[in-house]
């Protein structure tokens, strides 16, 4: 049976917003944005981690949020999401991980399933969503654990570009066409994200 991880990376910084830690301070129906996607994504989870940036945050984590999960550190510095990837991989037990950040609140776990899905009996090492014009969904995807994190790995070692796309370049990528998810969530809620003031009033009207 395949072993579904689920890493959720909250060690981002919020510059526009006045607090540091979106993921707390943000609320949707009341709940912290971090809850508020805990909350849909853990019927799916095997193993479920949130990505801290560092120990106080991981201790605010623990204190306010509930539910199941294992929270990791941050183990490189000025180094953005991949930071991320590198501390939950390393952490995981299962070979299979959906990425997330933790503001998307409206991750659909049908999406979910089926990226899972197309790991699931194949060769490849990713499975990442991309738009029309070329654009990909790194945050929104699912890694296979051991060449992901080898490729993490060499970057830094190397100390070549540490951009998720640079690391994507070194996988087997099986490139979803949005197209295909839409026909499973028609308005692409799955690929909200709270950047803005602006974005965290919509949600809370879709909410």
């Amino acid at each position: 049976m395949m072993c579904k991880g689920i890493i959720i990376l909250a060690g981002g910084k919020s510059r526009r917003f006045q607090s540091n830690d979106k993921c707390i301070s943000l609320t949707i129906d009341s709940l912290p944005l971090l809850q508020y996607v805990i909350n849909r994504v853990i019927c799916v989870a095997d193993e479920l981690i949130v990505a801290a940036g560092n120990r106080s945050q991981g201790m605010e984590i623990r204190n306010r949020i509930s539910g199941e999960f294992d929270i990791v550190l941050d183990s490189l510095s000025d180094s953005g999401p991949l930071a991320g990837f590198l501390s939950g991989l390393g952490h995981a037990s299962c070979d299979l991980c959906l990425i997330i950040g933790c503001d998307m609140p409206f991750i659909n776990t049908e999406v979910v399933e089926y990226l899972f899905g197309l790991l699931s009996d194949s060769d490849y090492d990713a499975a990442v969503p991309r738009w029309a014009n070329g654009m990909l969904e790194p945050l929104h995807a699912v890694y296979r654990r051991e060449p992901t994190l080898a490729a993490i790995r060499t970057a830094v070692n190397e100390r070549k570009n540490m951009r998720i796309s640079n690391i994507i370049a070194r996988l087997k990528v099986c490139f979803v066409p949005v197209a295909r998810i839409k026909a499973i969530d028609p308005d692409l809620k799955t690929f909200t994200n709270i950047n803005t003031p602006a974005d965290i009033i919509t949600a809370r009207k879709k909410a």
